[in-house]
C-alpha cells in the first residue's frame, strides 16, 4: 500500500507539471536586444598611443539618438608612456554616435550613419604641477615648462 501511494503521489507531481502549460520566456530587457535590431552588430578596434611622464587614460561609448546605450562603453587606463594599448569591440547595429574622452582634459562626440563606418582619432593632453621641484602653483606667474608634468594620449578607433 505505501509504494502505491509513493507512486499515486509522483505521479500526481508529474502530471501537474505537465499541466503547467506556461511557455517560459525572457525577461523584457532581451528580447528588447532582438528588436532593437542588434544582430547588425559590427566590429571595430582601438588603440591607444601613449607618451609623456605620466599614463594616460582614454574612455569611450556608442550612443543611439544622442543617448548612451548600456553596455557598449570601454575605457583603458594606465597607459604608460611609450605604451600602446590596443583591443577589439562590438559596435551596436543602433549605434549613431560616438563619444570619446583621452586624459579627462579633451572629449568630443561624434555622429554618423548606422551602416557607414567611423574612423575616430582624439588627442588629450594632460599636464599637473610639479610641487616638489617647483613650490607652490601660482597661476600669476609665468611658470617654467620644467615645473609641469604631461601626459599625452590618442586614441584611435575604426569600425
Amino acid at each position: 500500500m505505501r509504494v502505491f501511494q509513493s507512486a499515486a503521489w509522483l505521479a500526481a507531481v508529474v502530471l501537474t507539471g505537465c499541466s503547467e502549460r506556461i511557455s517560459p520566456t525572457a525577461p523584457a530587457s532581451q528580447s528588447g536586444i532582438a528588436a532593437a535590431g542588434l544582430t547588425g552588430d559590427r566590429p571595430y578596434t582601438w588603440s591607444l598611443k601613449c607618451a609623456g611622464d605620466f599614463s594616460s587614460d582614454a574612455s569611450w561609448g556608442w550612443t543611439a539618438g544622442g543617448v548612451s546605450i548600456v553596455g557598449a562603453s570601454l575605457s583603458e587606463t594606465n597607459c604608460v608612456p611609450g605604451q600602446t594599448a590596443s583591443g577589439s569591440g562590438v559596435r551596436p547595429a543602433s549605434a549613431d554616435g560616438f563619444t570619446a574622452c583621452v586624459n579627462y582634459v579633451t572629449c568630443q562626440s561624434w555622429t554618423f550613419d548606422p551602416t557607414a563606418s567611423l574612423r575616430a582619432q582624439l588627442k588629450g593632453v594632460r599636464t599637473i604641477w610639479d610641487s616638489a621641484r617647483c613650490g607652490s602653483y601660482d597661476p600669476f606667474k609665468n611658470q617654467p615648462a620644467s615645473c609641469f608634468y604631461k601626459a599625452t594620449g590618442q586614441l584611435n578607433v575604426d569600425s
